[in-house]
Formats: C-alpha cells, structure tokens, sequence
C-alpha cells in the first residue's frame, strides 16, 4: 500500500511539472476587490471560459470578492488593438524584458490608460502552449507574462492561470470622487523613471605589483629591495620598496546604477603587508615583526550593460574608473628579551598620513534571480603623496617622497545582494 501511493505521488509530481508555466516577469497587476476582468485573445475562440475563469478566481483568491469575467469585445473588434495583440503574439518570449512588449502606438497607448480599475488579461494560443499577458491602467506595457502548457480542460488551465497571476492582496476599489482627486495629483504615470539597481558584496582577492603582461625590469628594482637600518633603500620612489608588494586583497562595497548604464559605487579594500627587512642587517636581532595594515577608502563611477542571458541570469560586464584614499596603519613589535631599542628603531620610516590614488579596471556580474550575484573584476590601482602635506623633510619621517610613484593590479571576486528601486 505505502508502495502504491509512493508511485502515485511520484506519477502526480510530474504530471504537474508536465502542466507547469514559465513565468516570463511578474510585476504583479494592481489587484482590486469585485475587479472587472476583460479576457483578450486574438483567437477565433479563447483558450479559457469567462465564467469558469471568475470561479477559478475565488478559489485561488479569497479576497477577491465576486469578480465580473467577461470577453473584451471592443478590443476584438478595434483594428488597433488587434494588430497590436497580433504582435504579442508573435513576440512574447522569455528573454524579453517588459519595456520590449510596450504598446507604441498613441492610440493603444490611450486605451490601456482609460482601463481605470479593470484588468486586461491577454490569453493566446502558441502550438503547444498558452502566452499569458495582464495589463492595467499604471503602465503601457505588460505588467506580469508567461507561458502555461496547453491542455483540453479549460477548467485547469484557468485554476493556474489565477493561481500564477491573481493570487495577491486586494485592494478596495476607488470611488469616481477618488479618481477626480487623483486626476488633479501630478501624473507621473508614463514618465520615464530612471530604474535603479543597488547592491553590497564582499570580496577577496590578489594584488602584485607587476602588471601582467608588462616587462619584468619595470619592477625589478621595487620587488628585489630590502629595507636596512629600518628606512633605508636602493629609492623610495614607490611603496613596494619597502612593503611586500604581493598578497590577499578582501573588499566591501555597495553601489548602484541608473537605467542599466551608469553607476557610482563606494568600496573598502584592506590588507596586510610584511615590511621588507634586509636580513644581514644586525639591528633587525631585536625585531619580532614589523607590518603595515593598509586601509583603502574609494568611489568608482560604472559603466554597464546588462545581458538577460536566460529567464534567471543576467549578465552585466562593466568598466570602472575611481579614485581612493588609502591609510598605512603600523604594527610592530621588539623581541620579549629586548630591554631597551637602538636608536634606529626609534627613528624608523613612517608613512604619510594619507595616499591619494586612481582606480581603473573592468569586471561583471552574474545576477540569479535578479537578487543574488557573484562579482569579477580586475583592474590597476595608484597611491601617491597627499600633495598637501609638508615638504619639509623630518628625520622620523625620512625620505619624504614614500609613494610618490606606487601602481599595483590586482583581481577580485564577490558574493553580492542586488536588489531594485
């Protein structure tokens, strides 16, 4: 027995998923209580029954109330309508965002506006499956669309299509004194708003000093040098002489952009770096350790495109250019046995207070489900001396132009929450 219903689950689970819809974008219609529903098909026939649709309604929605269901003739026998139902028609698919299925024509465009409280479902037959549309008066383009597999019992189809699409909260509806009130608010009904898509990610990451595919002896004097006597090098044109200039990278960051194009977006980057002592030189007998913990504060200006890949990827590859504070924050210790320091220990190289720096670089974005993303970038970032601070050299700061030239590249990945305004 436990048998046999097993296999009758199993039988129901993909006799369902057979029958199951593919929702192409659902921006959920306004849902009023006792709505009008106008059923618009391009068909000889439609593939659904108005009064069978009205009690499909009620038992997927019990806020509902009693809608009205009927078929929308005017719209049937109107030739702008029909070459524009033709059309969807023809055009409705899964990649599509909404703004491609807009009505263009004023004419249509008029219609859709004067709907008030009524909700327009468009229902076609495409071979084998059902192409489902719902319009209201907030937007001249669809505002929830899909796919439902075809089948003979209208009953059925009409029981998904409400539980898909209409399953919402209500709404009361408005009085004609409500209306009028509404007429005389700004309407900002078919401007265009600019869409605004956000996120926060956190990264990690790998920086080097050389740049790939750049020649070796660019670097061959910041990479090979050794701090001795705890401030002197072979040049302190750049950091990397006396930092290490490779290692982990971790990040956070937040960001957004407006219509899919351009954004800005503000980063934290921080790592750790070995300072690079000559291990010849005797004072260093009385060091444990000596780093530096970097602290990077940025702004990034976007540029982007976004690629619906499939129905729950969207890909968007992106250039970037910034500019970033970054802050050399000290951490060193003497050995435990070490009674009192030498006197070079006591006038060690101390970094500016701040580096100013660009960023430049290129990256993109794997969206799932239009929330959850996965961040790549790589690029090149600079850091040089705060042109405000005092030129006068200071023997506890010696030599005063640290990072006057420092350039490393660096790459990147992140997880990342997108969300839109």
């Amino acid at each position: 027995m436990n048998r046999l219903l097993v296999l009758i689950s199993i039988v129901m689970l993909y006799a369902t998923a057979a029958f199951a819809g593919d929702t192409y974008f659902n921006n959920h219609p306004t849902m009023w209580k006792d709505p009008d529903i106008l059923i618009w098909t391009p068909d000889a026939e439609p593939p659904i029954d108005p009064k069978e649709f009205c009690l499909s309604l009620r038992r997927n929605n019990t806020g509902i109330g009693e809608p009205k269901c009927r078929q929308f003739g005017e719209w049937e026998r109107d030739s702008v309508a029909v070459r524009y139902a033709n059309w969807l028609k023809l055009n409705m698919e899964s990649r599509l965002e909404p703004e491609y299925l807009r009505a263009r024509h004023p004419a249509m465009k008029a219609k859709l506006q004067e709907l008030e409280d009524k909700i327009v479902l468009f229902v076609t037959s495409n071979g084998n499956k059902i192409s489902v549309a719902i319009f209201d008066e907030t937007a001249t383009e669809p505002k929830s669309a899909g796919t439902l597999f075809q089948h003979g019992d209208k009953i059925a189809l009409g029981d998904e299509i409400a539980s898909e699409y209409f399953s919402g909260k209500t709404r009361r509806r408005l009085t004609k004194d409500e209306r009028k009130k509404m007429q005389t608010a700004p309407d900002d009904l078919y401007q265009e708003v600019p869409k605004f898509v956000a996120w926060v990610g956190i990264g990690a990451g790998y920086s080097q000093a050389k740049i790939p595919l750049t020649p070796d002896n660019w670097y061959r004097s910041h990479i090979r040098s050794q701090v001795r006597n705890y401030r002197i090098t072979k040049d302190s044109v750049s950091l990397w002489n006396f930092l290490d200039d490779s290692g982990p990278l971790f990040s956070v960051y937040a960001g957004g952009t407006w219509y899919g194009f351009i954004g800005l977006e503000l980063i934290y980057r921080f790592a750790q770096h070995d300072v690079k002592t000559d291990s010849k030189d005797t004072v260093y007998k009385e060091l444990d350790y000596w780093k530096f913990y970097q602290h990077e504060i940025g702004l990034n200006v976007l540029l982007s495109r976004t690629y619906p890949a499939t129905k729950w990827l969207d890909i968007t590859p992106f250039a970037f250019l910034g500019f970033q504070y970054s802050f050399f924050v000290e951490d060193i210790g003497l050995k435990d046995d070490v009674v009192k320091p030498s006197r070079a220990y006591g006038v060690r190289i101390e970094f500016e207070e701040a580096y100013k720096g660009a960023l430049v670089g290129i990256g993109s974005q794997f969206v799932f489900k239009k929330h959850y993303g996965i961040g790549l970038r790589t690029g090149i970032s600079s850091r040089g001396r705060n042109v405000y601070s005092d030129p006068t050299p200071d023997a506890a700061a010696e030599p005063t132009t640290i990072g006057a030239s420092t350039i490393d590249w660096f790459i990147s990945g992140g997880l990342e929450y997108h969300w839109s305004l």
